[in-house]
């Protein structure tokens, strides 16, 4: 049964930056440990790269990945004990395959590698396991598993015709996977036996254009927040609901104007707070916080290149991203130049503060020093080139 609630929103602008956002945040990864939001965002350039946050959406802001500006990294996921991220790289094509890294970017390692499209990955609750949309033979995507180095791919599901199953998570037991099932642009959610079979309608099949999507659980898995377009219609917008886990008891979350979309939720594990991502009609995409019941939304992100610690501490020396692949962007008030350094003390660049091309370094750990304008240095760092 569904049931609307019209909820009066409280929105709480915690700075005036989100007046004029200029970047795109969105595709929320809550730490198990409830501490910091992974996120894709394009601040950075025309490309989206993966971020980690303090959970204030502020501190300590560290860019994870750092692509080529022709690749695009897309829908982080944590593993149970929150020290690796497996996300997808390109977007839908056969392009687009699964990475995994360490929590602070580090021991990047791509799993997949070949022309058919991998991706939405997430892992299983032992941490043994990577679930994850694939193209079979057909080119439409099914399900499919994978260790966490990439070897032993199964394909999980297999359907005829121009059917998708897309976008898996297993349920914090560990029973059921559910996922996305639809004929194109119809998708509504399902559950499934690990192997599979026995397949169940959490939510009611759609006609084209109207839709479920992305979808997350509680963490007892008592329920479910997902996005439909069922309120609005067809490439109209959407809404955010929350739901039991068997897709029962819907409440709207969110009360969307046309082409308004509100999308991505995710529960945070412990202080009940929901993420979502917010893109209005004309703008960039937000990432939101708000009860269960609706109330209290609130912007956490903005756009800033650096968090309000790093913002703080630029007097003091700053080099960001790190690690980097092209560019490098120093922030000094003190330093006049800059010397880095390879492992056996070999000066490799030298150069003035602000931004830094160091593409023509080798991938590796260097050491970065800020020399003042008497070339006296003033502080080092650790450097690591992708």
């Amino acid at each position: 049964m569904k049931r609307i609630y019209v909820l009066l929103f409280v929105i709480t602008l915690i700075s005036g930056a989100f007046a004029q956002q200029t970047c795109n945040n969105f595709w929320t990864a809550i730490s198990p440990d409830g501490h910091f939001i992974y996120f894709s965002s394009d601040r950075h350039g025309d490309n989206y790269e993966i971020y980690r946050v303090d959970i204030d959406g502020f501190s300590n802001l560290m860019r994870l990945t750092d692509s080529d500006p022709t690749i695009n990294n897309y829908f982080p996921s944590l593993s149970p004990d929150g020290s690796k991220v497996v996300f997808q790289q390109n977007s839908y094509g056969a392009k687009a395959e699964i990475f995994i890294m360490n929590n602070d970017g580090s021991d990047l390692k791509q799993l997949t590698n070949n022309n058919v499209m991998d991706g939405m990955p997430s892992f299983s609750p032992d941490g043994l396991h990577i679930l994850f949309s694939a193209w079979d033979e057909n080119n439409y995507p099914e399900i499919f598993t994978m260790d966490l180095d990439g070897t032993n791919r199964v394909q999980i599901t297999k359907v005829s015709g121009a059917n998708w199953q897309s976008a898996p998570r297993y349920n914090p037991a560990g029973d059921k996977i559910y996922f996305l099932a639809g004929y194109n642009a119809d998708d509504h959610i399902v559950m499934m036996d690990l192997d599979g079979s026995n397949w169940v309608d959490i939510t009611p099949p759609n006609s084209f254009g109207y839709g479920e999507g992305y979808f997350s659980f509680s963490p007892d898995g008592s329920k479910i927040v997902f996005y439909t377009t069922h309120y609005v219609g067809y490439n109209k917008g959407s809404d955010v609901v929350i739901a039991n886990a068997d897709g029962s008891d819907w409440v709207k979350l969110t009360n969307v104007v046309l082409k308004d979309y509100s999308s991505y939720p995710v529960f945070h594990p412990s202080d009940g707070r929901i993420f979502y991502s917010y893109q209005p009609s004309s703008g960039k995409i937000s990432i939101k916080t708000m009860n269960q019941d609706g109330t209290s939304v609130t912007d956490i992100l903005n756009c800033s290149p650096v968090g309000i610690d790093e913002l703080s501490a630029e007097k003091e020396n700053v080099f960001y991203p790190n690690p980097a692949y092209n560019i490098l962007n120093i922030n000094s008030e003190d330093a006049a130049l800059i010397q880095i350094y390879d492992f056996n003390g070999r000066l490799m660049l030298q150069s003035p503060t602000g931004q830094v091309d160091v593409s023509s370094l080798t991938s590796g750990i260097y050491t970065i020093h800020f020399l003042d304008a008497f070339y006296k240095t003033i502080k080092t760092g650790k450097l690591i080139k992708k």
